[in-house]
Order: structure tokens, then sequence, then C-alpha cells
């Protein structure tokens, strides 16, 4: 429940501060802000023709569509709206789609500050600036005050497959593992900020569109996965799953930032199991690893890509680490539920 702070009138701030209230225009603050004066998912422009998938329009309609509850949703480098938009992208992007479109469903908590709404709005007109994609639709609902959280966001985004989607199924023994970024930033700027005010200044959140370093990565991966709220451990987990083989991590070639891991530590909390809002998990034969972490370390966004490990043609869908004195031991399952709103 957000509760709206009162203004200290001793301290010579103003007497009423300007909150979203039911029925107080908060739609038409929304879709001015966002411009979505656009033709419709569907409509002319950019490929996407009659929304009806059977390839006359030079590919396949694609989507991915996901609901971002972010504690707290205004953090130092983004808010919810960013993450919404980078999240839904980038996991279309993971698809091998061309993300072209978003559109999106703002829920706002009677209360909130109108100056928060219009950060919101800016940070979603940057992200999807930075990734390259127009604003479809927006809509926007205020609800009572304790009904939400501050803002939720949904967002759907919509593009095209000029090729057949990669699976996880194609997973081939000898495959290399790469992220394409350091893992845990996000989870720990969130965490640092509910727990350790303060510690959040030195690690800044990972969140970011992922498109354009994807495009960057030739020979295309086997396989690519946005790593999310459940971290690189929730890919593994189900890429071994869904291939049956074992994936085998090295722990040292884990791209982990130094005060990621002490903020991490702080909150008893694995980098491996840590959300992640700027990262790929990409699957790539032997013989063109050298070539694609190339790339990757051209493009700014991938600097610290590293090769992490293997897929192993071991008949067992598990996940296992090598440690620094050469012992495997499998990957452990969370004891408890790990932390949520770490999108």
């Amino acid at each position: 429940m957000f509760t709206p702070r009162v203004p200290d009138r001793e301290a010579g701030e103003e007497s009423a501060v300007q909150q979203v209230a039911l029925g107080s225009g908060a739609q038409a603050l929304v879709r001015a802000g966002l411009d979505c004066a656009g033709p419709p998912v569907g409509g002319q422009g950019d490929g996407l023709g009659s929304g009806s998938g059977d390839g006359s329009s030079g590919g396949q309609l694609a989507l991915r569509t996901g609901v971002f509850v972010v504690d707290p949703p205004f953090f130092g480098n983004g808010d919810v709206g960013r993450a919404a938009v980078c999240g839904v992208v980038n996991e279309l992007a993971a698809t091998g789609a061309e993300p072209l479109r978003v559109a999106l469903g703002v829920i706002v908590e009677a209360g909130l500050p109108v100056r928060l709404l219009r950060r919101l709005v800016r940070s979603i007109r940057e992200a999807a600036r930075e990734a390259g994609v127009a604003i479809a639709a927006v809509d926007t609902e205020v609800v009572r005050a304790g009904e939400a959280d501050q803002v939720f966001v949904t967002a759907t985004a919509f593009g095209l497959h000029r090729r057949p989607a990669p699976r996880p199924t194609a997973l081939r023994p000898g495959d290399r593992i790469v992220v394409t970024g350091p893992l845990g930033d996000h989870a720990a700027h969130l965490l640092t900020l509910r727990g350790a005010p303060g510690l959040e200044q030195y690690v800044d959140s990972d969140c970011a569109p992922l498109g354009g370093l994807l495009a960057t990565v030739l020979p295309r991966p086997r396989y690519a996965a946005a790593i999310g709220g459940g971290g690189l451990a929730a890919v593994l987990d189900s890429c071994a799953a869904a291939r049956g083989l074992t994936l085998r991590i090295t722990r040292a070639a884990l791209p982990v930032r130094h005060q990621t891991r002490i903020a991490l530590g702080l909150q008893g909390l694995d980098p491996l199991r840590a959300g992640c809002a700027g990262s790929l998990c990409l699957f790539v034969p032997p013989e063109h690893v050298t070539a694609v972490l190339r790339r990757l370390r051209a493009h700014p966004q991938g600097r610290l890509a590293a090769d992490i490990g293997e897929v192993t043609d071991r008949p067992l869908p598990a996940v296992e680490l090598l440690g620094a004195d050469g012992a495997v031991h499998p990957l452990d399952r969370p004891r408890a539920p790990g932390p949520v709103r770490l999108r």
C-alpha cells in the first residue's frame, strides 16, 4: 500500500502535493506523454501486416507478454516502466524475432504523486526509443489507495520471425554457454534499496534493451534466453530439462562485479539465482564461440560477456558447478522461495 507523504509546512514545503486521483485524467496524461497516435498493431509501415501470422508480410508474427511488479517501483536508474519495456523486448529478441511494437497497461494507485507518473511516462518513452520499438497502444487505470503498490505495468511486445525460432531441444553436447553481461546487478540494486539503503549507489540495475546487442551476434547462437527474475540458474534448469542433458558451469568464470557479490552476500543470495534485467544466456557451437565473444565484447552492453560452461553428453537433465578446486557439485536447489519482485 502506498501512503502519500504529508508536506511539512514548518519546513516550507508546499501545502498540497499534486497526486493521481480516481477519474483525474491519468489516462490522458499517459497517452499524451507516450504519443499513442500511431496505427494499431497490424497497421501499415512496419511489416506486421494484418497480424494473421501466415508469413504474407515477410515473417511470422511473434509476441511476448508479461506483468511487471517491482519493489520498489521507482529505483536509482530506472523504474517498473523501463523494466516492463526491456523485459518483453528482450524476451522477444531472444527468440530470434525482430521487436517492432509494444502495448502497455498501467495500473496506478490513487495518491501517487503526479511527478512520479510523469517520470514513469518519460522512462517508458526512453526505453522504447532505445529498443527501437513503437508504442502501439496504452491503457491506464487508477485504483483506490491500498489496491496496488504505487504502480504495476503489463507489457506485450510484437515483432516478426524472419526465420524459425530456435528451441532448447536443439542444444548439442559440446555447445558453449555464454552470458552477455554481469550477473545479479538488478537484484543487488533492488535488495540494497530495501534492506541496506545507501549501498545502491555502488551498483546500478542492469535494466536495458538487448535487441541491438543480440543482432551483432554472428554466427547466430543455437539458442538464446533472457535472464530474468529467477536468475541464470532458472534458465539453465529449464534448458537442461528441455534437452535432457547435463550443463556444466565453471563458477570462477561467472561475471559478477565485486560490489554486486558483496551486496548479494549480505542478503544471502547466490549470484546464479539473482535476478537480471540486462543479460542474455547464449548456447553457441564451440567452433563459433571465439567470434561470438569478440562481437559481444565490441558492443557497449557486452563488454563483460563470458564463456562460462558447456553442454555435456551426460543424459541427465541437471546443472552442475565446477569449483576452483576442480570438484564438481550439483547446483543446489533454493531452500526457500527466492526474493520476489526482481524483474
